[in-house]
Protein backbone atom coordinates (compact mmCIF):
# COMPACT_ATOMS: atom_id res chain seq x y z
CA UNK A 1 0.00 0.00 0.00
CA UNK A 2 1.88 3.26 -1.07
CA UNK A 3 1.08 6.07 0.90
CA UNK A 4 0.06 9.33 -0.86
CA UNK A 5 2.90 12.40 -0.61
CA UNK A 6 2.49 15.10 1.73
CA UNK A 7 2.49 18.43 0.66
CA UNK A 8 5.66 20.67 1.97
CA UNK A 9 4.94 22.94 4.57
CA UNK A 10 4.67 26.69 3.97
CA UNK A 11 7.53 27.87 5.57
CA UNK A 12 10.03 25.50 3.60
CA UNK A 13 7.81 26.69 0.42
CA UNK A 14 8.79 30.61 1.19
CA UNK A 15 12.20 29.53 2.52
CA UNK A 16 12.97 28.07 -1.45
CA UNK A 17 11.39 31.00 -2.95
CA UNK A 18 13.43 33.33 -0.92
CA UNK A 19 17.09 31.22 -1.85
CA UNK A 20 15.34 31.11 -5.45
CA UNK A 21 15.37 35.15 -5.44
CA UNK A 22 18.93 35.31 -3.87
CA UNK A 23 20.58 33.14 -6.31
CA UNK A 24 18.83 35.39 -8.98
CA UNK A 25 20.07 38.64 -7.57
CA UNK A 26 23.35 37.17 -7.27
CA UNK A 27 23.70 35.92 -11.05
CA UNK A 28 22.26 39.22 -12.27
CA UNK A 29 25.15 40.74 -9.80
CA UNK A 30 28.19 38.36 -11.51
CA UNK A 31 26.59 39.77 -15.46
CA UNK A 32 26.85 43.00 -14.38
CA UNK A 33 29.90 42.95 -12.65
CA UNK A 34 31.35 41.09 -16.10
CA UNK A 35 29.68 43.97 -18.24
CA UNK A 36 30.97 46.87 -16.73
CA UNK A 37 34.84 45.00 -16.96
CA UNK A 38 34.40 44.41 -20.52
CA UNK A 39 33.21 48.03 -21.17
CA UNK A 40 35.01 50.41 -18.33
CA UNK A 41 37.68 53.48 -19.20
CA UNK A 42 41.19 52.63 -17.37
CA UNK A 43 44.04 54.39 -17.61
CA UNK A 44 46.19 51.62 -18.71
CA UNK A 45 50.08 53.50 -19.13
CA UNK A 46 51.22 57.06 -17.75
CA UNK A 47 53.75 59.34 -18.75
CA UNK A 48 54.98 63.03 -17.79
CA UNK A 49 58.03 65.76 -17.84
CA UNK A 50 58.65 69.07 -16.91
CA UNK A 51 60.95 70.74 -19.11
CA UNK A 52 61.96 74.48 -18.12
CA UNK A 53 62.76 77.06 -20.67
CA UNK A 54 64.79 79.85 -19.42
CA UNK A 55 63.90 83.03 -21.56
CA UNK A 56 62.39 86.45 -22.46
CA UNK A 57 60.05 85.57 -24.43
CA UNK A 58 56.04 86.03 -23.26
CA UNK A 59 53.87 82.78 -22.70
CA UNK A 60 51.72 83.99 -25.48
CA UNK A 61 53.89 83.42 -28.28
CA UNK A 62 55.00 80.25 -27.11
CA UNK A 63 52.21 78.51 -26.74
CA UNK A 64 51.31 79.84 -30.20
CA UNK A 65 54.03 78.03 -31.59
CA UNK A 66 53.23 74.55 -29.40
CA UNK A 67 49.24 75.19 -31.04
CA UNK A 68 50.56 75.25 -34.47
CA UNK A 69 52.94 72.19 -33.91
CA UNK A 70 50.20 70.09 -32.36
CA UNK A 71 47.56 70.66 -35.12
CA UNK A 72 50.41 70.10 -37.76
CA UNK A 73 50.48 66.89 -36.51
CA UNK A 74 47.23 66.76 -36.88
CA UNK A 75 46.05 66.25 -33.29
CA UNK A 76 42.60 67.40 -32.03
CA UNK A 77 43.14 70.52 -29.67
CA UNK A 78 41.08 72.55 -27.10
CA UNK A 79 42.97 75.27 -25.29
CA UNK A 80 42.71 77.58 -22.95
CA UNK A 81 44.21 80.57 -21.58
CA UNK A 82 43.94 82.15 -18.56
CA UNK A 83 44.84 85.87 -17.65
CA UNK A 84 47.60 86.17 -14.74
CA UNK A 85 49.25 88.81 -13.55
CA UNK A 86 52.94 89.17 -12.16
CA UNK A 87 54.49 85.84 -12.55
CA UNK A 88 55.78 83.86 -9.51
CA UNK A 89 59.39 83.71 -8.23
CA UNK A 90 58.44 79.58 -8.78
CA UNK A 91 56.64 78.24 -11.61
CA UNK A 92 53.56 76.25 -10.66
CA UNK A 93 53.48 72.22 -11.46
CA UNK A 94 50.38 70.05 -12.80
CA UNK A 95 49.09 67.63 -10.39
CA UNK A 96 46.17 64.96 -10.66
CA UNK A 97 42.71 64.27 -9.18
CA UNK A 98 42.17 60.59 -8.65
CA UNK A 99 38.64 59.72 -8.64
CA UNK A 100 39.03 56.90 -6.64
CA UNK A 101 40.90 58.64 -3.85
CA UNK A 102 38.84 59.57 -0.67
CA UNK A 103 39.35 63.52 -1.21
CA UNK A 104 39.52 63.14 -4.82
CA UNK A 105 43.67 64.25 -4.49
CA UNK A 106 46.11 62.13 -3.00
CA UNK A 107 48.87 59.34 -3.58
CA UNK A 108 47.34 55.80 -4.35
CA UNK A 109 48.91 52.66 -5.31
CA UNK A 110 48.53 50.52 -8.96
CA UNK A 111 45.00 48.79 -8.63
CA UNK A 112 44.42 46.00 -10.89
CA UNK A 113 47.04 44.06 -13.14
CA UNK A 114 45.81 42.72 -16.43
CA UNK A 115 46.68 41.82 -20.30
CA UNK A 116 46.65 45.58 -20.84
CA UNK A 117 48.87 46.92 -18.47
CA UNK A 118 48.10 48.30 -14.30
CA UNK A 119 44.49 49.76 -14.05
CA UNK A 120 43.76 52.71 -12.76
CA UNK A 121 40.72 54.86 -12.89
CA UNK A 122 41.12 58.08 -15.59
CA UNK A 123 42.61 60.90 -13.34
CA UNK A 124 42.05 64.73 -14.21
CA UNK A 125 44.73 67.09 -14.59
CA UNK A 126 44.95 70.21 -12.56
CA UNK A 127 46.89 73.10 -13.54
CA UNK A 128 46.27 75.46 -11.13
CA UNK A 129 48.41 78.95 -11.99
CA UNK A 130 48.39 78.08 -15.98
CA UNK A 131 48.84 80.80 -18.24
CA UNK A 132 47.89 77.89 -20.82
CA UNK A 133 46.80 74.34 -21.41
CA UNK A 134 46.26 72.53 -24.17
CA UNK A 135 43.86 69.33 -23.89
CA UNK A 136 45.37 67.04 -27.26
CA UNK A 137 44.19 63.59 -28.47
CA UNK A 138 44.11 62.00 -31.55
CA UNK A 139 41.73 62.37 -34.22
CA UNK A 140 40.71 58.71 -35.05
CA UNK A 141 40.42 56.56 -31.79
CA UNK A 142 41.09 52.82 -31.48
CA UNK A 143 40.69 50.46 -28.51
CA UNK A 144 43.61 52.76 -26.53
CA UNK A 145 43.94 56.27 -26.48
CA UNK A 146 46.43 58.41 -25.84
CA UNK A 147 45.65 61.50 -24.13
CA UNK A 148 47.85 64.65 -23.68
CA UNK A 149 47.92 67.71 -21.25
CA UNK A 150 50.71 70.50 -21.56
CA UNK A 151 50.07 72.87 -19.19
CA UNK A 152 52.49 76.40 -19.26
CA UNK A 153 53.51 77.93 -16.22
CA UNK A 154 55.89 80.92 -15.71
CA UNK A 155 58.24 82.58 -13.35
CA UNK A 156 60.21 85.32 -12.48
CA UNK A 157 62.84 85.52 -9.36
CA UNK A 158 64.64 88.53 -10.07
CA UNK A 159 67.01 88.00 -13.46
CA UNK A 160 65.58 84.90 -13.81
CA UNK A 161 62.87 84.22 -15.66
CA UNK A 162 61.29 82.03 -18.15
CA UNK A 163 58.28 79.23 -18.81
CA UNK A 164 58.18 75.87 -17.62
CA UNK A 165 56.23 73.23 -19.66
CA UNK A 166 54.53 70.11 -17.97
CA UNK A 167 53.62 67.41 -20.23
CA UNK A 168 51.00 64.59 -18.95
CA UNK A 169 49.94 61.78 -21.33
CA UNK A 170 47.60 59.02 -20.14
CA UNK A 171 46.99 55.65 -22.49
CA UNK A 172 43.49 54.98 -21.81
CA UNK A 173 41.73 52.28 -22.50
CA UNK A 174 38.56 51.53 -23.69
CA UNK A 175 37.10 47.76 -24.01
CA UNK A 176 37.99 44.61 -22.60
CA UNK A 177 41.34 44.62 -20.23
CA UNK A 178 42.55 41.19 -20.66
CA UNK A 179 42.68 42.03 -24.30
CA UNK A 180 46.29 42.09 -25.02
CA UNK A 181 47.79 45.29 -26.51
CA UNK A 182 50.01 45.61 -28.93
CA UNK A 183 53.20 48.48 -28.35
CA UNK A 184 53.21 51.50 -29.42
CA UNK A 185 55.55 52.16 -32.40
CA UNK A 186 58.14 54.97 -31.13
CA UNK A 187 57.29 56.98 -33.85
CA UNK A 188 53.39 57.64 -31.77
CA UNK A 189 55.51 57.30 -27.99
CA UNK A 190 54.67 59.54 -25.65
CA UNK A 191 58.33 60.14 -25.87
CA UNK A 192 58.34 60.82 -29.39
CA UNK A 193 55.19 63.43 -28.60
CA UNK A 194 56.97 65.40 -25.85
CA UNK A 195 60.46 65.97 -27.95
CA UNK A 196 58.43 67.12 -30.62
CA UNK A 197 56.42 69.64 -28.16
CA UNK A 198 59.83 70.58 -26.64
CA UNK A 199 61.58 71.11 -30.22
CA UNK A 200 59.12 73.53 -31.04
CA UNK A 201 59.39 75.74 -28.40
CA UNK A 202 62.93 75.34 -28.63
CA UNK A 203 63.09 76.61 -31.81
CA UNK A 204 60.46 79.67 -31.01
CA UNK A 205 62.94 80.60 -28.26
CA UNK A 206 66.09 80.14 -29.88
CA UNK A 207 67.96 78.01 -26.96
CA UNK A 208 67.36 74.73 -25.84
CA UNK A 209 65.21 73.60 -22.63
CA UNK A 210 66.41 71.74 -19.64
CA UNK A 211 64.45 68.19 -18.53
CA UNK A 212 63.91 68.47 -14.80
CA UNK A 213 61.56 65.99 -14.31
CA UNK A 214 60.89 62.77 -16.97
CA UNK A 215 58.95 59.95 -16.20
CA UNK A 216 58.74 57.74 -19.86
CA UNK A 217 55.33 55.56 -20.28
CA UNK A 218 55.91 51.79 -19.48
CA UNK A 219 53.07 49.90 -19.51
CA UNK A 220 55.20 46.91 -16.80
CA UNK A 221 55.94 49.38 -14.57
CA UNK A 222 53.07 51.33 -13.05
CA UNK A 223 53.71 54.85 -10.89
CA UNK A 224 54.48 53.80 -7.74
CA UNK A 225 54.16 55.96 -4.10
CA UNK A 226 57.38 57.61 -4.39
CA UNK A 227 57.04 58.14 -8.23
CA UNK A 228 53.54 59.55 -8.95
CA UNK A 229 52.72 62.73 -9.95
CA UNK A 230 49.93 62.93 -7.39
CA UNK A 231 52.72 64.12 -5.00
CA UNK A 232 53.39 67.18 -6.81
CA UNK A 233 57.12 67.20 -5.52
CA UNK A 234 60.43 66.74 -7.20
CA UNK A 235 61.29 63.15 -8.43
Amino acid sequence: MTTAAQPEPRWIMAMRSILSTILALAALGQAGTAAAQTTGRWTVDQAYAVIDFQTRHDGRSVAQALERHLRRQGFRVVTRRQASGAPPRTPGRFTLADPAAPTGFGVEGPTTRAAAGWLRPVRTVVCNGAAWRAEVSPRQVGPVETRYTLCLFPYRDGARQGLQLDIYAAAVLHGDPETPIAPQSEAVSPEAFMRGAVQAVEQRIGQPGAWIEHRPANRDRPFFLDDDALSAGPH
